[in-house]
């Protein structure tokens, strides 16, 4: 009698997969409370905690904010520490984000561009300057900037272009490193210089 030949059970994953979470899913758990006295973000789907902002970081976020609210004053709004969509399946939650229209546009949604998108680093340099640089980028922002407070330096990311194809992700094409006596200025207003110091504590 022929031997009868069987399909093998196909293997099991070694190891559990990890739960990926929707933009909404996340902002419904911020909503019902889940993230009380935690500082979080979600990238790529996986929610992060974040290390709680200290005086230094409190202290450049505030000078930036004062700084941008002062040179952007006509049809633009400055949001500081709120939701920006991306697009994907992140919240980033930038910093500083300069937008179009006024704070009542977004009653019922997150501003989907920005002239200008800001992060104040001290220990998330890292994840400033690769994930959310990408993220940022393959959003179209094309003026980002990183005020990296631990070295005292402005990072500017500009000119956004596709990888190439199959990658589905954008980068930033240049990558500028400004001193404390340097000054920069924003894509959108050239006129509105600022010496990087002037952004330290």
């Amino acid at each position: 009698m022929p031997a009868v030949l069987t399909r093998p059970p196909a293997p099991r994953s070694p190891l559990p997969m990890p739960a990926r979470w929707t933009i909404a899913e996340y902002r419904r758990l911020g909503e019902v409370g889940a993230f009380v006295n935690r500082r979080t973000i979600l990238l790529y789907g996986e929610i992060f905690d974040m290390p709680m902002p200290t005086p230094p970081h409190d202290v450049a976020l505030g000078l930036t904010d004062d700084w941008l609210r002062s040179v952007f004053t006509s049809g633009v709004h400055v949001r500081n520490q709120m939701g920006f969509d991306v697009g994907t399946d992140s919240d980033p939650g930038p910093d500083l984000a300069v937008v179009t229209g006024t704070i009542r546009d977004y009653t019922t949604g997150m501003p989907t561009a920005a002239r200008l998108i800001v992060e104040v680093a001290r220990s998330s340099l890292h994840i400033d300057t690769t994930t959310k640089a990408e993220l940022y980028a393959t959003a179209g922002v094309a003026d980002y900037w990183v005020v990296d407070v631990e070295n005292r330096l402005l990072l500017v990311f500009r000119d956004p272009a596709p990888l190439p194809a199959g990658l589905g992700a954008t980068a930033y094409q240049t990558r500028l490193t400004f001193a404390e006596t340097d000054t920069v200025a924003p894509l959108a207003l050239p006129s509105a210089a600022v010496r990087v110091a002037d952004l330290l504590p």
